[in-house]
């Protein structure tokens, strides 16, 4: 597969949409974080011909190619968050799928699996 310089587009699923909601109301700072590391994210993927070779300490690789990035980098105490994504190389597009905090990451990863899986294959 040749690499192309074309930006990469964030799709957003309902079920993160749910919890975007939900952490703007409850956590701002801890979403901000997150958001930030997904521009990170996005400005190292412009520069990166696989995303799987991507290492930075906010990126974490999941099971099924979902990748965890958390609200490190920022300011202040913070509780851990992790923004649930799947970059899909094929159509250079970012999904985002959920966020949950650290204490939740098992329940939140078994809910977003399937997601995952289907994208993968």
């Amino acid at each position: 597969m040749e690499w192309s310089n074309a930006p990469w587009l964030v799709h957003p699923h309902p079920g993160y949409l749910r919890d975007q909601r939900w952490y703007a109301k409850k956590h701002p700072r801890e979403l901000a974080a997150v958001m930030r590391n997904l521009e990170r994210y996005l400005n190292l993927l412009a520069l990166a011909p696989d995303p799987r070779a991507l290492q930075a300490g906010f990126i974490h690789p999941e099971k099924h190619g979902m990748i965890a990035l958390d609200q490190r980098g920022s300011d202040g105490h913070l509780q851990p968050t992790r923004l649930y994504c799947f970059a899909q190389v094929r159509t250079q597009r970012v999904h985002l799928l959920g966020l949950g905090d650290k204490s939740g990451q098992a329940a939140d990863l078994a809910r977003l699996a399937p997601i995952a899986q289907a994208l993968n294959s």
